[in-house]
């Protein structure tokens, strides 16, 4: 009798324990909530130069262009992804929030096999900006190999 006593009370008490911890996804959910724009506090992604001329390429060659911009709303900025308008431009960027009046960056590198002549590419940042899109471009000009 002592024993199923004892087997009821540890059931009970295991039962009781419930562990409240919140799971990786919510936990983001969370802190993200805190950086979603509202009427009177939203991130502003001003960049630099929208548009940039790389100038001339010679096939197969790689070019590498950072785009600088500066946070001008009153809230954190926060990428949440970039893409080309292409396979043959490669992003990378600011993976950090970025304070009001602070700069990050958004980098590109063309590569440009099998890419001759003249060359547009937009790049799009996403962010908890309004509107979501950032977008800017370069041109290149690709001559081919000799």
């Amino acid at each position: 009798m002592k024993k199923i006593l004892i087997v009821v009370a540890a059931i009970v008490t295991l039962a009781a324990c419930q562990n409240k911890q919140k799971s990786p996804s919510e936990a983001l959910a969370d802190s993200l909530a805190g950086l979603r724009p509202t009427a009177d506090s939203f991130p502003v992604m001003q960049i630099d130069t929208p548009f940039v001329d790389l100038g001339t390429l010679t096939e197969g060659d790689s070019v590498v262009h950072t785009y600088k911009f500066k946070n001008t709303g009153n809230m954190p900025l926060v990428i949440s992804n970039v893409s080309t308008s292409c396979g043959c431009t490669t992003p990378s960027y600011s993976t950090q929030p970025v304070a009001p009046g602070e700069q990050g960056f958004i980098t590109v590198k063309f590569n440009s096999k099998n890419k001759e002549g003249k060359q547009n590419k937009t790049i799009t940042a996403y962010a908890n900006t309004v509107p979501s899109e950032n977008t800017f471009s370069f041109k290149v000009e690709v001559f081919k190999r000799k």
